[in-house]
């Protein structure tokens, strides 16, 4: 039996669960009535909600397996990710190098210590940390100054929920040190190595009011008693809202510290006060910038203070004031050669590492202080990541990766120098020469260039319409680098083209880009993915019949809306932890990461905004939509599992193609962060299977 999709697979399994009850709301945004069939999942208390889930979970679970070819692209993405090794972060302090590594064959990363002259020990294994049966997920670490002491974080996997820790070095063992509540990892430590400042956050968690306001307050190692409160939110010149977050940075080479406040916008206003008075409860703050000067990056150098705004030029230009009395109109000004855009900023003893993004790559640059630049030759073109740097010599640890190259690791010297350190993570039997990579471009129906990149097996393009997946994000401004999967190799074997769109909304182009697909022009970020679709299908390398499209987080409004405007453009359809329900964002934890999008919907002008980019809203009866897969965990904080179980049960009630929809929920996972390898595995096996099955192969036979 030829099949052509996922429905097929479905008659050899029980009948589907019922639908979703429905019980509709009705809301009036100024003027505007809205109804909601399914406002009942959003507390997740209802005692129909996991009956529900787990009945859509199950069925969805049956449905994928039965796919024939399933089970061999699982073992075949298993078995690249469990034969090497990889290294995801490195850091030094205090002459030690800290690595975290999942090792070969291995579920979760662990974290080991390098020292010079020593073998490499283990220092910690979060699923063994806190004794049997309480395994937990490393969400982030911070080493002091010295390098005795770690400050981690360790929670539930997938919730991001985490519980700071402090790891003791020398004995590997955690001190008694125990602070929840403190997810993202906001710490600081004080240049005396003996105690941080962190964010905590006060609300209940998994409610609206979990991250309002949040607190920047001071932990002493061993202190008995509260830890106080190092921003008052209520007192100039720092007042900050309820939703508003306050970072505070300490630096162990300057007497300063920088407060950012930020709400959700890549901008922050910037503060600076003495560490000394901090400490003492007397700060007096100095504004460096408020939001209007457009600051995106900063950090202290010394008596300096150096920053990166895009208020005079949307890519960004080097700033340099004097810390005690900041002055951005008398600030020096550095400009890069070319007006690349600038995407990082990391001070050093000697002046600055700056990454950049050009295109569809990225670059790294030494900025001297005295206003010198020099570009840093990378090994390859593609996506370069400063993971850290070294406060002492100025050196930088940077991993570099490419659609077809895995990411290598290398220590860059402060004179500019690369050196590999051998931490490679190409697994065994890869050659990189089977496959290809094409950057194109796609006119959009306005004239914009929208640029486009075709990954696929050598041989493959050209034969006509190929099964094809086609992915895109444009939200944030942050741009869509090369980065190397894995999984994708078994899915490229089988025949398939995988294509990635920079549309708009992202930040491959600087702020200009970022802002064509933000807020009230949100539709350009749906229809450049369209636009790019209608392109591959022109040029004759897919077909709608074969072309399934994919959209991942902030990603879900450019698959939903796009799915929503042309239904018939695509075999399938995979919104994956996606944001599907904009306009209830006042529902879940993450609600104050807003300005993005358009809101708060404080009147009928933000309303529009919000709901003209709601694919849940958006979605309509009696239209013939493609095959959908859903897919979310049950623990995520950033997109709560609400979004995507209304849209599965609206497009389930809605289509009449007969195609299937399925609602994929993992219940030990939460946005993807903190999951095991085989979670991540088993995930891309389903997607992978899913448009391979969504393009008519029979059994993925194609190697």
């Amino acid at each position: 039996m030829r099949l052509m999709l996922p429905a097929a697979a479905l008659l050899l399994i029980a009948a589907a669960p019922p639908p979703a009850p429905i019980e509709t709301v009705v809301d009036d945004y100024y003027g505007t009535k809205v109804a909601d069939d399914y406002r009942w999942m959003e507390s997740g208390k209802d005692p129909r909600w996991m009956p529900w889930l787990k009945a859509q979970a199950g069925y969805s679970r049956s449905a994928l397996d039965a796919i024939p070819g399933r089970a061999a692209l699982f073992r075949d993405i298993q078995a690249l990710t469990g034969d090497v090794a990889v290294t995801s972060m490195v850091r030094e302090a205090g002459g030690r190098l800290f690595v975290q590594r999942r090792d070969k064959g291995a579920e979760d990363p662990r974290l080991y210590l390098r020292e010079r002259g020593k073998p490499e020990r283990l220092l910690l294994d979060p699923t063994t940390i806190l004794g049997a049966g309480q395994a937990q997920a490393l969400d982030w670490w911070t080493p002091s100054p010295d390098g005795k002491l770690i400050a981690l974080g360790l929670s539930k996997r997938g919730s991001e929920a985490s519980v700071l820790h402090v790891l003791d070095v020398e004995s590997g063992k955690l001190l008694a040190d125990r602070i929840p509540s403190t997810d993202y990892g906001v710490v600081s430590w004080l240049p005396d190595s003996k105690g941080f400042a962190y964010l905590g956050f006060v609300g209940e968690q998994g409610t609206p009011s979990y991250y309002l306001n949040n607190e920047m307050r001071l932990h002493r190692l061993g202190a008995s008693g509260p830890d106080r409160v190092l921003v008052d939110r209520k007192t100039p010149p720092v007042p900050l809202k309820p939703e508003q977050f306050g970072y505070l940075a300490f630096d162990d080479r300057s007497p300063f510290a920088m407060l950012a406040v930020n709400d959700g916008r890549r901008e922050s206003a910037l503060y600076i006060a003495p560490t000394a008075d901090i400490i003492a409860g007397k700060a007096t703050w100095k504004r460096a910038g408020d939001f209007s000067e457009q600051i995106e990056q900063g950090g202290l150098r010394g008596d300096q203070a150096w920053l990166v705004s895009t208020k005079d030029d949307p890519n960004g230009r080097l700033m340099i004031t004097a810390a005690a009395k900041p002055d951005l109109a008398r600030a020096r000004i550095i400009s890069l050669p070319g007006n690349p855009v600038i995407s990082g900023l990391w001070n050093s003893p000697q002046g600055a590492w700056v990454q950049t993004v050009e295109g569809r790559s990225s670059g790294l640059w030494q900025v001297r202080e005295d206003g010198s630049t020099r570009q840093v030759k990378l090994p390859f073109t593609g996506s370069a990541s400063v993971l850290s740097t070294n406060r002492e010599d100025g050196s930088a640890f940077v991993a570099v990766t490419g659609w077809l190259r895995a990411s290598d690791i290398y220590h860059v010297t402060a004179s500019g120098d690369l050196h590999a350190m051998g931490m490679e993570a190409t697994p065994p039997g890869y050659d990189a020469s089977r496959y290809e990579e094409r950057a194109l471009i796609a006119t959009a129906r306005d004239g914009t260039k929208v640029p486009y990149t075709v990954v696929a097996k050598k041989g493959v393009l050209g034969t006509g319409p190929v099964p094809l997946l086609l992915e895109a994000y444009g939200s944030y401004g942050n741009p869509y680098l090369p980065r190397f999967l894995p999984a994708l190799i078994p899915f490229l074997d089988r025949g398939g083209a995988y294509v990635v769109a920079n549309v708009r909304g992202g930040g491959e182009f600087g702020k200009r880009w970022h802002y064509a697909g933000r807020g009230p022009t949100k539709a350009n970020t749906w229809q450049d993915a369209i636009d790019v679709a209608e392109t591959l299908v022109r040029d004759k390398l897919t077909s709608p019949a074969k072309m399934t499209l994919l959209g991942t987080s902030a990603g879900g409004i450019m698959v939903g809306q796009a799915v929503n405007a042309r239904p018939d453009l695509f075999a399938g359809a995979i919104a994956n932890v996606g944001f599907m329900n904009p306009i209830r964002y006042v529902s879940e934890q993450n609600m104050t990461d807003i300005p993005e999008w358009g809101g708060p919907i404080t009147d009928a002008k933000t309303f529009k905004t919000m709901f003209d980019m709601d694919p849940y809203e958006h979605v309509k009866k009696g239209v013939r939509y493609p095959a959908t897969l859903v897919i979310s965990g049950l623990n995520d904080p950033r997109a709560a599992t609400f979004h995507s179980a209304k849209y599965a049960a609206r497009m389930a009630a809605s289509t009449t193609s007969g195609k299937p929809v399925l609602l994929r929920i993992d219940f030990g996972a939460g946005h993807g962060l903190g999951s095991t390898r085989t979670q991540r595995d088993a995930m891309w096996a389903d997607v992978f299977s899913f448009a391979l099955a969504n393009a008519g192969m029979d059994g993925f036979a194609s190697r």
